[in-house]
């Protein structure tokens, strides 16, 4: 009689399926929104010069100053964090690879677009990346 067990795969504790959930949902709708102003970049620049948003008391004059490139390049940047996310809920380590590069490669690219020319830093960005990166990383171990 054989006393081995069979091996068990590894449960995923509940603090990473929570992190997982807002993460598919901030990679996704980061995804969806870039590309759909990727694609209605034209339109919705002429809408800001035309004053319809003026009225909201939103100063949108930085987003005309914005490259459209950025929009793809972020929408596309969102959808390989999104997939690194699926992958992170199987519990694969190479998920992890996928996030971390692809949030740090978003930083690096709203840095070079948006911060830089307007003479701001990414203080919100830096810090939401860096601990997303830091509590998976904490889980990393348990994925294969």
């Amino acid at each position: 009689m054989n006393s081995e067990q069979p091996l068990q795969p590894a449960r995923r504790p509940a603090f990473l399926s929570v992190i997982l959930v807002l993460s598919f949902i901030g990679s996704g709708m980061g995804a969806v929104s870039n590309l759909f102003v990727y694609s209605v970049h034209p339109t919705l620049l002429e809408l800001i010069e035309s004053g319809v948003y003026d009225n909201f008391g939103f100063d949108l004059a930085f987003f005309s100053s914005i490259n459209r490139s950025f929009f793809l390049l972020s929408g596309l940047l969102q959808v390989v964090s999104f997939t690194g996310v699926a992958q992170m809920w199987k519990l694969k380590r190479s998920g992890f690879h996928l996030y971390a590069i692809s949030q740090l490669m978003m930083l690096i690219m709203s840095t070079i677009y948006v911060y830089k020319p307007l003479g701001t830093y990414p203080m919100f960005d830096l810090l939401f990346a860096t601990l997303f990166i830091l509590m998976y990383l904490r889980f990393r171990p348990i994925m294969n």
